[in-house]
C-alpha cells in the first residue's frame, strides 16, 4: 500500500512540474510545439506508469480478498461486512485508476483526424445522456500538425470535463471550423458559470491558455449565470 501511495505521489508531481513547463517557455512556434509533444510523451508514460505501478497491485488485492472470501465460510457476519466493503472500494479504486489512465493515454483517438477524434470524445463523454447536445464538427480542409491536433483534443476534453461535473448545462453547443489560416474550437453551455473565468479555477483551465499561447494561438474564455464560452483559435498549417 505504501508503494502505491509513492507512485501516485511521484505521478502528480511529475504531471505538475511538466504542466509548470509551458507557461516560462517562449512565444516561439519550436519551443511551444517541442515542449507540448514532450508533455504528451510523459502523459503516456505516465498513463503506464499509472497501469504498472497502482492498477496491477490493485486488481491482485482485489483477487486475494476474493479468495480471503471463498477461504473463510464461517467468517462473523461483522468481519464479512468488512470485507466486502474492502472488496468494493478496491473495485472503486481500480475503476479509477484505469479511468484516469485512459483519459492520459486513450489508445486510438491519436490515430484519427482531429473531427474524428471530437466526434468520438462527445460520443464517448455520455454529454448527449445529460443534455441537448449541438454539435458542429465540420471537416478541415487539411489535417492539423500533430501538436495542434492534441491542444485541439485536450481542450474539448477539459471543457466537456467541466461541463459533466460542474456547469449544471441542460445545452451544449461544439463546433470544430476552419477560420482562415486558423482552426477554432468553440464550446458554449447553458450552465451557471463562475465569477472568474482562469484565476483560481485550477490548472485545467489555465492549461487551455497556457497551451494556446505555446503554439501561437489563443483561447477567450467567458463566464457568467447565462453560462460559459470557450472559444480556443490554433494555426491550421502542418509542421
Amino acid at each position: 500500500m505504501t508503494a502505491w501511495v509513492d507512485t501516485l505521489s511521484m505521478i502528480g508531481g511529475k504531471n505538475n512540474r511538466l504542466y509548470g513547463l509551458v507557461p516560462h517557455s517562449p512565444r516561439r512556434r519550436s519551443p511551444g510545439r517541442l515542449i507540448l509533444r514532450e508533455l504528451e510523451r510523459e502523459r503516456s508514460r505516465i498513463a503506464r506508469e499509472l497501469h504498472a505501478g497502482a492498477g496491477q497491485p490493485l486488481a491482485g488485492i482485489k483477487l486475494n480478498l476474493e479468495l480471503l472470501g471463498q477461504c473463510f465460510d464461517d467468517m462473523p457476519p461483522r468481519g464479512r461486512e468488512a470485507l466486502e466493503r474492502v472488496q468494493k472500494l478496491a473495485d472503486q479504486a481500480l475503476e479509477q485508476v484505469r479511468a484516469v489512465s485512459h483519459s492520459l493515454h486513450p489508445p486510438a483517438w491519436q490515430n484519427l483526424t482531429i473531427t474524428e477524434a471530437i466526434r468520438s470524445l462527445v460520443e464517448s463523454s455520455g454529454l448527449e445522456s445529460n443534455m441537448a447536445v449541438l454539435p458542429e464538427i465540420d471537416p478541415l480542409p487539411i489535417e492539423p500538425a500533430h501538436s495542434i491536433k492534441i491542444a485541439l483534443y485536450r481542450c474539448a476534453q477539459e471543457c466537456i470535463s467541466n461541463i459533466i461535473r460542474h456547469s449544471g448545462a441542460t445545452r451544449v453547443h461544439i463546433s470544430l471550423t476552419a477560420r482562415g489560416a486558423m482552426v477554432e474550437l468553440r464550446i458554449e453551455d447553458n450552465g451557471h458559470g463562475f465569477a472568474n473565468p482562469v484565476r483560481g479555477t485550477g490548472i485545467g483551465l489555465e492549461a487551455l491558455h497556457e497551451h494556446s499561447n505555446a503554439l501561437e494561438g489563443s483561447c477567450e474564455i467567458s463566464s457568467g449565470p447565462a453560462g460559459t464560452t470557450v472559444v480556443v483559435q490554433l494555426p491550421l498549417a502542418e509542421d
